[in-house]
């Protein structure tokens, strides 16, 4: 059985570079399993790895998307599992590094989406909610039915919310549930690849001044300006985009509403919250190896070989 290794953790921990290193040692190639880095021409919000960062090293599931597309998680499942042959076919070991859990636990546990038969009309009603009543009461209408499935979205991800929601009252099923179902199934069954998913651990300080120090080095790297870009183009307001954190945050400042500073201000907490969600989600969905992130990249990547190869 192939094994894949997999790292995750939360945003500014190291993935990107601590799997270009294990990529040098394990001849390896990477998949990125980032919902933002998809997208082209977002290059400076979203961390994406440059070209002399990769240090050579191929990696995939970037730039495949314009910025109006839409781009499910069984989008992703099977576009990763489609790489995952090509760079098998050609020899090379695979890494899956990257931040957004539920595309991580999408491949790892070959999880099934079954919304493509959800109810239009229901649909466009809770869209109709959303834009006269507010993002808030639709997501408290979550809250009330499935309030598990709430803690893993955020309020601002309408379409997220609107799907949970639809999944509720089309198959009396709550997401919840369904993804308990799906896990519990995956460990019956024996799939294809055997998947080893390392998590990095920082301590929570370090973390938070790292997320504040990488915000600071995008402002100078013209963040602002892929933001505006974001904004000009007035795409819905449940586009992947328009909700992603790193954009809409400067959105007050475009409008007038906000100085510059206070943005810049609320972008870091923002981005320290979604850390801090991250590690729950690695922490309650996946089962995951600990690595200790204030270790060397070159100790943690003899000590991932090292539980590979055993």
């Amino acid at each position: 059985m192939n094994k894949i290794i997999c790292i995750v953790g939360p945003t500014a921990s190291g993935k990107t570079g601590l799997a270009i290193e294990l990529a040098k040692k394990y001849n390896a190639e990477i998949i990125s399993a980032d919902s933002m880095q998809i997208y082209k021409e977002l290059d400076i919000g979203t961390a994406k790895v440059t070209k002399e960062e990769a240090q050579g090293i191929p990696h995939h599931m970037i730039d495949i998307c314009n910025v109006e597309d839409r781009f499910s998680v069984a989008d992703f499942k099977k576009m990763c599992y489609d790489k995952i042959e090509e760079i098998f076919a050609r020899n090379k070991n695979v890494i899956i590094a990257g931040g957004t859990g539920l595309y991580v636990n999408a491949v790892v546990y070959n999880m099934n989406f079954n919304d493509e038969d959800l109810d239009e009309e229901y649909r466009k009603k809770l869209e109709e909610i959303a834009k006269a009543q507010g993002k808030e009461v639709l997501y408290n209408m979550l809250l009330e039915i499935d309030p598990d499935t709430a803690k893993t979205i955020h309020m601002n991800n309408v379409k997220r919310v609107i799907r949970a929601i639809e999944m509720a009252k089309k198959t009396n099923l709550l997401k919840s549930e369904h993804m308990k179902n799906e896990e519990e199934r995956i460990k019956k069954e024996k799939g294809k690849y055997e998947f080893i998913v390392f998590c990095i651990e920082q301590e929570r300080e370090y973390l938070y001044n790292r997320i504040n120090l990488r915000v600071d080095l995008m402002l100078k790297d013209g963040i602002l300006d892929e933001a505006k870009k974001i904004y000009d183009m007035k795409l819905p307001k449940d586009n992947t985009c328009m909700q992603a954190i790193g954009y809409k945050e400067f959105f007050p400042y475009f409008e007038k509403k906000s100085s510059l500073e206070e943005c810049v201000e609320n972008l870091k907490k923002e981005t320290r919250h979604y850390a801090k969600r991250q590690m729950t989600w690695f922490n309650n969905k996946l089962d995951v190896i600990k690595l200790d992130g204030s270790k060397s990249k070159d100790a943690l990547v003899d000590e991932i070989l090292k539980q590979v190869n055993n």
